[in-house]
């Protein structure tokens, strides 16, 4: 059997003026580093829309709907 387990990772990201774009995916590496530990290995990166309702009376008062962007980080591991 197959289990799965999910991790937020960055979906922007931002180096200073004088890091490249190498230390940029360093920090996705060591996310992935961190949680593929104890047979989990990394399955793919899924992006995945999470929207949140505007409550009936903000929606009156014309608050719409907010949509948030995460990158899923999808570990597997064999039981």
């Amino acid at each position: 059997m197959v289990q799965y387990k999910t991790v937020a990772g960055p979906v922007g990201l931002t180096i200073a003026k004088r890091e490249s774009y190498a230390d940029a995916v360093k920090q996705y590496a060591a996310i992935i580093d961190r949680e593929a530990v104890g047979g989990w290995k990394l399955d793919c990166i899924q992006q995945i829309p999470v929207t949140k309702k505007a409550g009936c009376i903000a929606s009156l008062f014309g608050a719409s709907d907010v949509t948030v962007y995460f990158n899923m980080l999808v570990f597997c591991k064999e039981d």
